[in-house]
């Protein structure tokens, strides 16, 4: 048989595309279900809101809620105040739901799920693998086989395979049986036979058949061989032509047909449809990729093959090609937020309300703080309490409001109008304090609820007062009463929101209990604990350790915990007793107790921790029924106002963990004589044994062991204690750390170290004390919980629930959102968590600090004076490392705590303890001298004390004037440590009252330790000296009510008469009326104090407490400037901070500060409060009139020169202390002139020569003459116009001086007022270059070139010629072939063809000065005008200064003060005119008051008159002095 080939091909194609279009519409005829979507359950819970307010929260649509009531209590939310945040335990909702993710069934693929190629059932004919699912695109990838390769990348299924396939069909000339199911046969063409078909038939040879024919069998019998023309050919038997096969309709109606040859052709499907041509299947685009239509926001319609239009979905508006449609803001058309609460538009047509500006709730309904709720409540219109509560208000508004409006939670109990009846409201608020403490008695810490309440059988309030809890016999209402009160509270409605807490209305106002500790305002907090005697020991502690000197003074506020008695009393005896021993010296146990700042009991419910004196944690919380815990324990009493701050009363002790053992630590043992043990009898008496550390101390100090004292090394080990012991721990074997706190094993946990830690993915806390869960952060990826036991996958895009910073968790088959690592949240609100930031900071030690190193990692350092890894710290001990402790050889280390130690020297050595000499004799003998006699050897006498020449005494007492004529009384040998001495001695006419030997041993010990300490004996001293000598008949003269002025300031001596005798405040004369020069020394048997409260700390001692100012009085000690300073009767510093002295090393480069430096930082003799300081002012600094310091206002804030003062009026006994944010950098502006004037003064009626016995007087009096340095000008000698060190920028000449205006005279091509410009048509940095622009612009300038800018119609180097023909904006070119372009005429920009005028004050204000302004005038040029009060050229604005004309409208005896632009202030002093101001010594003379002011001597003989010419170095016209009648010189 014969078988066309071409043709069989066709026909096995065609049965392949019939067989497809079958599986379809079989597939269409009997429905297999092509979607399976997948159920899920998820999970989630709502917002953390209140739980009284969560009874109406619902959960979002479509989720079921399956919690009842008000929900679990499992949450916290914040509230952000004005000034603070505050956190509220709350509660929310679990909720449910069941949704469907899409998913396509086993075998089909796509948006719609269509069927894979081969048929579901066999998807690619079970020889491939289908791309299938919502993803897939169908595309067969067929499997290879060693006899069959086919790849397929089309929609074409993988044919049946046949596993007997021949490897090559070798047919010569037939149709080989060939394909999955063919046998690999030949079906041989006409003319050939066998079984390969490559015998020819010999009839057909014969034949000789033209190209493109065949010889085939013809006629009825088939015998008869002739020839016929191939298939695709026609002709007869001599020729065949080849037949066009696209003429035939051999394509698919859908497909174009291209002719290629004989009996071939192309078939291409058309636009719109795909196949091989033969067979065409329309395109439908939304089944790839959502035919280009972004799925989130629009959907794909189809149109027709190969087409299709993006539609946007519902609540989606706006298409944009390629993004997508836009989500409608569903809050501009359906906003059903509160009023309070802002709408945000979360997902399509769904809204979320947050309530905004500190008020609570879900959004839908918002609540604001307590005192909003109760004038909403107060003024709602028809409501129950419509002006009901306006009495409370009142006192509410008055007396509370900010703590009510911005801290919390409280629970407040708002009497109404009626139930204040008997309480008179105005006259209450009369006394804010008093009212205060009424509010607070109806304020409960917490969230009480009627239920909590109910449950409660007593509350505690803000003042500490307990109320009992009780209901009515008859209708079962709760009531309140205040313990010691009667009247009994009922609520009448109860459980009102507010954002900060929960309200109750009760019918009758709480009794106003008085309180049991009063305050006073009089009083410091040290003076109301001493007069109350149940807190005499905790007082006694706090004198013992010098911090009652603190809290007596008045300019520091400070916040007290103070144990009563009974606290203190309650604890252990040998505690108690140590603390009350003298050998209890550490200071920490009561700087515990104090805190730098005043805190109000509102604030301690507000906050969480406070860092106290002793840079110790405590705690705040609060028990159930709203009493005030501190680090644990109670608070009796609240809020007691002292006039330096406020007490709070405790009921135990806060013992800090870091504390010197609260214990006996010395553990001496006892034997007896005769061998008898202890107790001795009577006649025995005990032999007292060498001193031991009790268990559990080490070292020659006895410090507590690792872990604790009362449980060394954690217990899980031996400490090795004792005196001679180094505290280390040798743990059990199965502990290890420094305290044996951790388990040797990484994965035990437990006190035995026994227990397997249930950690599975992470690293697990393998401490003692711990529960064996993971370390923060320590999750592998992919884990998350405590455990790290939760696996988690990042979220199907479908879900669209969780939060960006969350992933998925799937637990059978239930969906929830978890926080990622680093972040903390619900899982569909996930924020940033600071590991660092919680009570337990990162699992770090007490002694560490938690360093966040990124969103889920930080590290533990432990802090200076400990060492470990941060988990395990241990405190450094420097004695133990003699390369650290820096003391000398011959000095003992002492060790005051973690990394600290102190060094004194050794018995026969002196020194710092750093440095160590042996002591001499002589100097050993010297200690018995006065201190102003020197220990000299004689060999006959040995060593002697010696007095100086001028002096009198034995060496152990030198007297001359009135403080050597009192040495010998001990109390002033410390004179000159404390600086008066040199008073004592200069001043004249002083009463000196000098107590006794006998006086001082009668001193109390507490007062002698106080007032006889190096920084509190000055005063001591001045208030034993009277302005004035006064005899002892002098006193006797005087009345009893005269007070006498000491030269302590401001405070007096009472003098009395009693039967006869004379007594000054209680103190007898003992001797009196002993000589001196200058004055009269008096004996007492008394030692006279003055009030505590007098004494304010010396200057090294307050910059001591000042710690962030520490650098500075670092350079103070290192340049020996406190005694100059404090030589001062006042003085005024500003104190640049540890900062900002930093900052200016490292920008300067420098390694420290000079003298100088320091010295312009301070101001003698005034004490200049912020107050003072006026703006314009300029103050002399320490160096000299030439260097002073300005102040000057800027937005409120206060500067000096250009530094912020950023802490004011820090006081000390003397002077002021400001702090500076940066350091002040030296300005001189003044360069005087000193000059001398020469005054000789003789009496007129003596002959020019001196009688015996006098001398004439003659006097040098240093002057300076003001001046101000070059560049400067003014009174206030101001900066010439241009830069620093270069006046009118060295392009003029500047009028400076004292009386110079500062006007810059310019050179030649220069103008502005700092000469900054050159002047019209000059350029160049000389502005010596003329321009040459004819018509057009000329860059011009310091900076310009003198290129020209042609105007419209012009061109040329010069703008000299006007070839082309002018338009409006442009101007036109030639270029150098002579084409024409164009380009924008001056003060125009653009391309040349299009131009837009230059905006010349477009940028930087047009190069005008920041103080004018800048206007347009033509285009690309603009004018600079300078703002009032300042003139100048715009370019260059400076301040009018209206002192420099007519001292500013001042009068003349009146000081000009420039304070602004224009500005003037007038202050009360004398005029100063530059050029006639004299300095004697330190002080400032005015010409007219010159003979005023000299010394006493010199005013019985000058009188001044209005004449001119006194002896000066320079001529100077001043008022001269004249002598008076009877007098010469």
């Amino acid at each position: 048989a014969f078988v066309d080939k071409v043709l069989l091909g066709k026909i096995l194609h065609l049965e392949w595309f019939i067989l497809q279009w079958l599986n379809i519409f079989c597939a269409d005829k009997a429905p297999v279900k092509k979607q399976c979507d997948q159920k899920l359950l998820i999970r989630m819970k709502t917002k953390c809101v209140p739980c009284s307010l969560n009874l109406d929260t619902q959960c979002p649509a479509g989720y079921t809620q399956i919690t009842n009531g008000a929900g679990t209590p499992d949450c916290r939310y914040y509230l952000e105040t004005k000034t603070h945040t505050l956190s509220f335990s709350g509660c929310r909702h679990h909720c449910v739901k069941e949704f469907e993710q899409p998913e396509c069934c086993q075998g089909h693929w796509g948006p719609d799920c269509m069927a894979c190629p081969g048929g579901a059932a066999s998807p690619c004919n079970g020889r491939g693998h289908c791309s299938q699912g919502m993803a897939g695109n169908g595309t067969c990838t067929c499997q290879v086989s060693p006899l069959f390769s086919m790849k397929n990348k089309s929609t074409i299924a993988c044919n049946k395979a046949n596993p007997f396939l021949p490897v090559v069909c070798d047919c010569i000339h037939g149709v080989c049986n060939s394909g999955i199911a063919g046998d690999g046969s030949c079906t041989c063409l006409s003319g050939y036979k066998g079984l390969r078909c490559d015998q020819p038939v010999a009839q057909c040879e014969a034949l000789q058949c033209p190209a493109y024919s065949r010889c085939a069998a013809s006629g009825e019998d088939g015998k008869q061989l002739e020839c016929t023309c191939l298939p695709g050919f026609h002709g007869d038997s001599t020729r065949c032509e080849p037949i066009n096969p696209c003429s035939e309709k051999v394509c698919d109606p859908n497909a174009s047909c291209v002719y290629l040859g004989p009996n071939q052709h192309k078939c291409t499907c058309g636009e719109g449809y795909t196949g091989d041509g033969q067979i065409c299947l329309p395109i439908d685009p939304c089944q790839a990729a959502h035919g280009g239509c972004p799925a989130h926001s629009s959907i794909c319609i189809y149109d027709g093959p190969g087409k299709s239009h993006c539609e946007c979905k519902e609540h989606y508006s706006n298409f944009v090609p390629g993004k997508g449609c836009s989500m409608m803001d569903s809050c501009e058309t359906n906003n059903t937020c509160h009023k309070k609460a802002k709408c945000l538009t979360v997902a399509p047509g769904q809204i979320t309300c947050t309530c905004q500006g500190g008020s609570v709730g879900n959004g839908f309904v918002c609540h604001g703080s307590i005192v909003e709720r109760l004038q909403e409540l107060n003024a709602q219109v028809g409501g129950q309490w419509q002006g009901k509560l306006t009495s409370s208000l009142l006192l509410m508004e008055n007396t509370y409001e900010w703590q009510l409006s911005t801290l919390g939670p409280f629970t407040v109990l708002v009497p109404t109008n009626k139930g204040l009846k008997g309480t008179n409201v105005k006259d209450l608020l009369k006394n804010k304090q008093k009212a205060q403490y009424f509010i607070k008695l109806h304020i409960i810490a917490g969230q009480l609820n009627t239920s909590s309440l109910t449950n409660a059988n007593v509350i505690y309030t803000l003042t500490g007062k307990p109320g009992e809890m009780s209901k009515g016999e008859k209708d079962n209402q709760l009531r309140i009463r205040i313990q010691g009160g009667r009247g009994k509270g009922k609520i009448l409605q109860g459980d009102i929101i507010a954002s900060n807490g929960i309200l109750h209305i009760i019918d009758k106002a709480m009794d106003n209990v008085e309180p049991t500790f009063e305050s006073s305002k009089e009083k410091t907090i040290m003076s109301l604990l001493q007069a109350n005697g149940r807190y005499s020991q905790f007082t006694s502690l706090i004198e013992r350790t010098g911090l009652g000197v603190d809290l007596q003074q008045d300019n520091q506020a400070y916040t007290v915990f103070v144990p009563s008695n009974k606290a203190l009393s309650n604890m252990k005896a040998e505690v108690l007793d140590y603390l009350l021993s003298a050998e209890s010296n550490d200071i920490t146990l009561v700087s515990t107790n104090l805190h730098l700042f005043q805190l109000e009991v509102a604030s301690l419910v507000s906050i969480e921790h406070i860092r106290t004196m002793a840079k110790q944690l405590i705690h705040f919380n609060r028990t159930s029924t709203g009493q005030v815990l501190v680090s644990g324990e109670k608070i009796e009493e609240t809020d007691i106002v002292a006039k330096n701050g406020r007490i709070y009363i405790l009921e135990g002790v806060l013992i800090p963990p870091t504390i010197v053992p609260i214990l006996p630590h010395w553990c001496e043992e006892t034997s007896c004589f005769q061998h008898a043990l202890p107790p001795c009898p009577q006649d025995v008496q005990p032999i007292p044994r060498e001193p031991k550390c009790c268990k559990g101390f080490f070292g020659p100090n006895c410090r507590p062991c690792p872990g604790g004292f009362s449980k060394p090394c954690s217990g899980n080990g031996q400490c090795m204690d004792g005196l001679d012991g180094n505290g280390t721990c040798v743990c059990c074997e199965a502990f290890q750390g420094l305290s044996c706190q951790f388990c040797s094993h990484p994965g035990k946990y437990g006190p035995q170290c026994d227990k397997e830690c249930p950690c599975i993915n992470g690293k697990c806390d393998n401490r003692v004390d711990s529960d064996g869960s993971c370390l923060p952060g320590s999750c592998r990826a992919g884990y998350t919980g405590k455990l790290c036991e939760q696996q988690i996958v990042p979220c199907e895009p479908s879900l669209q629930l969780c939060h960006a910073h969350a992933d998925c968790q799937l637990n059978d088959g239930a969906v929830s959102c978890v926080c990622k690592p680093g972040y903390e949240g619900d899982g569909f609100s996930c924020t940033k968590v600071d590991p660092c930031a919680v009570l337990n900071p990162g699992g770090c030690n007490v002694n560490a600090e938690c360093v966040q190193t990124g969103p889920e990692e930080h590290r533990c350092v432990c802090q200076a004076g400990w060492t470990g890894d941060g988990r395990d710290c241990s405190a450094i001990n420097p004695c133990l490392r003699p390369s650290t402790a820096r003391c000398h050889e011959n000095a003992t280390c002492i060790y005051i705590g973690p990394g600290q130690n102190d060094c004194k020297c050794k018995d026969g050595f002196q020194g710092n303890g750093i440095e160590c000499t042996p002591i001499n004799s002589c100097l050993e003998q010297n200690g018995k001298c006065h201190h102003l006699a020197t220990c000299q050897f004689e060999s006959s006498h040995g060593w002697q004390c010696v007095c100086p020449k001028g002096y009198e005494g034995d060496g152990r007492t030198c007297y001359g004037n009135t403080i050597l004529g009192m040495n010998y009384f001990t109390l002033f040998t410390s004179m000159q440590e404390a600086k008066i001495n040199s008073v004592l001695s200069t001043t004249s006419n002083l009463t000196v009252l000098v107590p006794s030997l006998q006086a001082i041993e009668n001193m109390d010990e507490d007062e002698k330790a106080f007032w006889l300490s190096k920084s509190n004996i000055p005063t001591l001293l001045k208030y034993h000296v009277l302005t004035g000598a006064y005899s002892f008949a002098d006193f006797q003269n005087l009345s009893s009510s005269d007070m006498l002025p000491t030269s302590l300031q401001s405070k007096f001596l009472h003098l009395s008469k009693e039967n006869g005798n004379l007594t000054l405040e209680g103190a007898h004369f003992v001797a009196s009326d002993i000589a001196s020069t200058n004055g009269v020394i008096h004996v007492i048997d008394k030692v006279l104090t003055p009030l505590r409260s007098a004494v304010l700390p010396r200057l090294l001692a307050r910059l001591e407490q000042m710690p962030d100012y520490s650098l500075f009085r670092g350079y103070i000690i290192q340049y020996n400037l406190a005694n100059e300073i404090e030589a001062a009767n006042t003085y005024t510093i500003f104190a640049p901070s540890n900062d900002a002295i930093e900052n200016y090393l490292k920008d300067k480069k420098s390694a420290a500060l000079d003298e100088g430096q320091i010295r312009y930082h301070i101001v003698l003799d005034e004490k200049l409060l912020k107050n003072n300081l006026h703006n314009g002012m300029h103050r002399e600094t320490m160096l000299g009139f030439s260097y002073q310091v300005g102040f000057f206002l800027h937005n409120s804030q206060l500067y000096v020169n250009d530094a912020p003062i950023s802490y004011a009026n820090v006081a000390t006994d003397r002077g002021i202390i400001h702090g500076l944010g940066k350091v002040l950098e030296i300005q001189k502006n003044r360069c005087d002139i000193n000059n001398t004037v020469i005054i000789k003064c003789r009496i007129c009626s003596q002959p020019s020569s001196c009688p015996p016995g006098t001398k004439e007087i003659v006097t040098f009096l240093p002057l300076q003459s003001r001046e101000c340095c070059a560049g400067f000008f003014g009174a206030q000698c101001q900066p010439c116009p241009g830069k620093a060190g270069s006046a009118c920028f060295g392009n003029g000449v500047c009028l400076d001086g004292i009386n110079g205006t500062g006007t810059c005279q310019c050179q030649e091509g220069f103008v502005g007022t700092a000469c900054e410009s050159c002047s019209q048509g000059r350029y160049g940095h000389s502005c010596d270059q003329v321009c040459t622009c004819v018509h057009g612009k000329c860059s011009s300038g310091i900076d310009g070139d003198g290129s020209c800018e042609c105007d419209v119609g012009w061109r040329g180097v010069t703008c000299d010629t006007g070839e082309c023909p002018a338009s409006f904006l442009l101007s036109c070119l030639l270029l150098s072939n002579g084409t024409a372009y164009c380009k924008c005429a001056a003060g125009f920009e653009g391309n040349g063809t299009f131009c837009t005028a230059i905006d010349a004050c477009g940028s930087n204000n047009g190069g005008c000065s920041s103080k004018a302004e800048c206007r347009r005038t033509t285009p690309g040029n603009r004018a600079c005008v300078c703002s009032t009060g300042y003139t100048g050229d715009g370019i260059v604005c400076l301040e009018i200064n209206p002192c420099l004309v007519n001292n500013g409208g001042c009068d003349r005896n009146a000081e000009c003060t420039q304070t602004g632009p224009n500005q003037v202030s007038t202050l009360l002093v004398k005029k100063n005119r530059p050029s006639q101001v004299f300095i004697v010594g330190q002080r400032k003379i005015y010409p007219c008051q010159l003979c005023f002011l000299l010394q006493p001597v010199y005013l019985f003989f000058l009188t001044c008159e209005n004449v001119i010419n006194i002896r000066v170095k320079t001529t100077s016209t001043t008022k001269p002095q004249h002598c008076k009648g009877k007098f010469i010189g």
